[in-house]
């Protein structure tokens, strides 16, 4: 008996020892959280492993295969476009283009602000997803995120007022045959980010000004 008991706690030991170990989790400061945070309906909706989290630094080669032409949508670019094309893009015009993505061509009956909180969401997405990709340097990566959740802590009362005017902006997106591909979002998925155990419920809006870098660090 003892040594069966045994042979079951080597073989268990052997099993964990031999189990892929998943990477450190670490959340980054809370501004950066915060402006990470604006796409959790979208980082939810396509389940992206490691989005919020500080130690993940790539993507893995099916999440590059399957992101990459509708982030390259987003930006107006071809989905052949080559990869020096896309650093070129990312390197060069990104920073100066970046807050007028999904605003160009509003139609006249678009509500603006929905439209604003569709873009901030999206803008976050992208973003977060180019740095994983390795399109976009790190500084101007951070530099547009934080600048994009500043936009949205000026135009938005809360998580609640934002996820609100997203869902109503994404509505009126695909509702005049824009696509999103990457969107799948519904009242039910909002209130489960707003519900007590949702990842809005305990976050801070204007608490933790994105901008403000002398009172909270980046």
């Amino acid at each position: 008996m003892l040594i069966f008991l045994g042979m079951l706690v080597a073989t268990w030991l052997l099993a964990r020892w031999l189990r892929p170990r998943a990477p450190d989790f670490e959340l980054y400061s809370p501004r950066r959280h915060l402006a990470l945070a604006l796409a959790s309906p979208m980082a939810e909706a396509m389940q992206v492993d490691g989005f919020y989290n500080k130690h993940c630094t790539n993507f893995t080669q099916s999440a590059q295969d399957f992101l990459r032409i509708p982030l390259l949508h987003i930006v107006g670019l071809q989905g052949s476009a080559s990869d020096e094309e896309i650093q070129r893009y990312f390197a060069t015009d990104f920073e100066r283009q970046w807050f007028r993505l999904d605003l160009l061509n509003l139609q006249p009956t678009d509500d603006p602000r929905a439209a604003l909180a569709f873009a901030c969401l999206r803008c976050a997405f992208l973003v977060r997803c180019a740095l994983l990709l390795g399109w976009l340097a790190p500084d101007i990566g951070w530099r547009v995120l934080l600048l994009n959740a500043q936009r949205a802590q000026d135009c938005f009362d809360g998580w609640a007022d934002f996820g609100a005017a997203y869902l109503a902006g994404r509505r009126q997106w695909v509702g005049a045959f824009r696509a999103d591909s990457l969107g799948l979002f519904d009242e039910q998925r909002l209130q489960a980010l707003l519900a007590p155990e949702g990842r809005w419920a305990e976050l801070p809006w204007r608490e933790v000004p994105a901008l403000s870098p002398e009172l909270q660090p980046a």
